[in-house]
C-alpha cells in the first residue's frame, strides 16, 4: 500500500463492539461509510455468488489478501470453509482471530504473501486501490495465482475508464472541503479491465474474466469491475 493509506490502515481504532458480528466487521472494514451502507443479508448474498462464480463451495479453502477484519471471509467461514488472511492492520486481524479463531492469521504486507501453504480460493477485496503502483499490483497476484489451487479473485477494483466520474461523484457526496481534507493526498490506484488478463496470463493463467460490481447499497459499484480467474480444469465461466 502507498505510505499514507498503509498508515491509515495499520492505526485504524475500532469502535467498541456493537450490533451483530457481520456488523462490526463490517464497520472495522470500512463498510459503514457513506459510500458503502450495506445491508448485511445482501453482503452475504454477495459472499456466496462471487465465490460461487469460480466453483467455491463449503468445506473448500479461502485465503483472503487484505482481509482486514474478515468481513468477506466470515459468510464463508460460517458456511464450513477453511479460511485464512493477510494483512498489514494488526488490530483488524485480531478482531478477525477473535471471530475466526481456527483460521490462519498473518500479519504482513501483500507483496510478501508466503506461498507455501495453498488454499482452494485466494481473494482480493476492496484492496488493489491501495497498492502503490502497478508493478507492486502484479507482483501481488503473481503471489496469490502460485497460492491458488483453484481460483483468484480480485474484487471491487477501480475502473480507469470511469476515474474522473468517480472523483466527481465522491467530491460532490461529501463536498469539497470535506473530500479535500479527507482524500487530498491520498490517491487510489485505477486500472484497465485487459491488464488484469495481461497480468494474469504471464503468471500463467489463461481463463480470466471481469464483471461489473454488483452490490445494492454500494455507491462505489457504478465504478467499480471485479477479476475472476479459474486456475485448474473443470472451472468454467457458465
Amino acid at each position: 500500500m502507498a505510505s499514507g493509506w498503509k498508515e491509515i490502515w495499520e492505526n485504524r481504532r475500532l469502535d467498541s463492539p456493537a450490533g451483530s458480528t457481520l456488523a462490526r466487521l463490517l464497520a472495522a472494514d470500512g463498510f459503514d461509510t457513506p459510500f458503502s451502507k450495506v445491508d448485511e443479508e445482501i453482503w452475504r448474498s454477495y459472499v456466496c455468488r462471487m465465490a460461487a462464480r469460480v466453483g467455491i463451495e463449503p468445506g473448500m479453502s479461502v485465503f483472503e489478501v487484505g482481509c482486514g477484519a474478515g468481513a468477506y471471509l466470515f459468510e464463508l467461514y460460517r458456511r464450513g470453509c477453511r479460511v485464512g488472511g493477510l494483512d498489514a492492520s494488526a488490530a483488524l486481524l485480531n478482531l478477525a482471530r477473535d471471530v475466526m479463531p481456527e483460521g490462519e492469521w498473518i500479519h504482513g504486507d501483500a507483496a510478501g504473501l508466503e506461498t507455501t501453504q495453498s488454499y482452494d480460493l485466494v481473494v482480493s477485496v476492496s484492496v488493489f486501490h491501495y497498492f502503490p503502483s502497478l508493478d507492486y499490483a502484479r507482483r501481488v497476484i503473481e503471489r496469490m495465482v502460485r497460492k491458488a489451487r483453484r481460483a483468484v479473485m480480485i474484487l471491487d477494483v477501480p475502473d480507469l475508464a470511469k476515474r474522473e466520474r468517480s472523483i466527481e461523484f465522491r467530491r460532490r457526496l461529501l463536498g469539497e472541503k470535506v473530500y479535500a481534507d479527507k482524500y487530498g493526498r491520498l490517491e487510489h490506484l485505477y486500472y484497465e479491465r485487459h491488464w488484469f488478463k495481461e497480468a494474469l496470463a504471464e503468471s500463467g493463467v489463461e481463463h480470466a474474466w471481469t464483471e461489473d460490481q454488483q452490490l445494492d447499497g454500494y455507491v462505489n459499484s457504478e465504478y467499480r469491475f471485479n477479476v475472476f480467474a479459474v486456475l485448474s480444469a473443470g472451472n468454467d465461466n457458465a
